[in-house]
């Protein structure tokens, strides 16, 4: 339902760049959400050099719920991420990227009900399914329903991010997260070191895998670099309790081996990292870096 209320109960934070082939499909699989309550979708379209800036103004002369940000400068991935959910004014936030949409009508509706019913939680999320556009085909991607914890998410991001539903009062000042590669993960992780997320069965999303994502295009190496960082910074600037910077560390350490394994030009760097957060000598990977090294 379009809105014109400047609060309203949900804001979907959908943040763009060069995909005129999939925002008008991204934005309208959003205005076909049935509620029984106003929403808004924020949109941070990111000085794109195609016709995608224009696909959203003509769609936003018809629905009044569509918020399109200034786009006059190219921010980045993550500076964009950040500025447009700190413009989402909702009680509830949603995501979803301009290349994805929803295929589920009730999806809104079914996790403000659930977050509205359960206090305890944080933020409510679903399953999804993976659109692999090179092969034309659709994977669904099931998981079990129930609680997800900052343990269940301290080793790899769990959580597809067009499928959830999260309390904007538990997102507050996040610029730190500006310099990141990887933005999602990190407010997951930020989210439940609160309270935790609940995942739903249902199907509501569909994540699309193309050539031009991207995370895709990343070689392993890259990912894993991409994923240590989100979580040294985790530590420094989320308030955890000891026993769960433990796990962030035991996580950072488990990365580690695996970026040593690729012989990397600052393996020396790495393994010193690796024994800053509580490496050991004796483990296996570390043993082999040392031979590789003599050899």
């Amino acid at each position: 339902m379009s809105s014109t209320n400047h609060n309203p109960l949900v804001s979907v934070c959908v943040i763009t760049f060069n995909q005129e082939a999939y925002i008008e499909e991204c934005l309208k699989s959003i205005l076909c959400q049935e509620t029984k309550f106003e929403f808004d979708i924020v949109v941070g379209e990111d000085c794109s050099s195609d016709a995608t800036a224009k696909i959203i103004e003509s769609l936003s002369n018809n629905h009044q719920n569509i918020q399109l940000l200034d786009n006059h400068i190219n921010l980045g991935v993550l500076p964009n991420f950040i500025r447009t959910l700190n413009e989402c004014k909702g009680k509830y936030i949603a995501f979803c990227e301009g290349d994805d949409y929803w295929i589920d009508a009730h999806k809104l509706q079914k996790q403000v009900d659930f977050l509205e019913a359960n206090k305890q939680y944080g933020g409510v999320s679903t399953n999804n399914r993976w659109f692999f556009e090179k092969e034309n085909t659709f994977k669904d991607s099931l998981l079990d329903e129930g609680e997800i914890t900052f343990k269940d998410l301290c080793h790899s991001n769990l959580i597809n991010s067009q499928t959830i539903l999260f309390r904007r009062e538990l997102v507050r000042n996040i610029d730190w997260m500006k310099r990141l590669k990887i933005g999602d993960w990190a407010l997951h992780l930020l989210v439940t070191s609160q309270q935790p997320y609940y995942r739903l069965s249902d199907i509501t999303t569909v994540y699309r895998v193309h050539e031009g994502g991207t995370h895709s295009l990343l070689k392993e190496e890259f990912k894993i670099r991409n994923r240590i960082e989100v979580l040294i910074t985790i530590l420094k600037h989320v308030d955890l309790t000891l026993k769960r910077k433990d796990l962030v560390k035991a996580s950072i350490r488990d990365l580690l081996k695996k970026l040593m394994n690729y012989n990397s030009k600052d393996l020396k760097a790495a393994r010193n990292k690796y024994f800053e957060y509580g490496g050991s000598f004796f483990n296996k990977t570390i043993f082999k870096s040392y031979i590789h090294e003599l050899f």
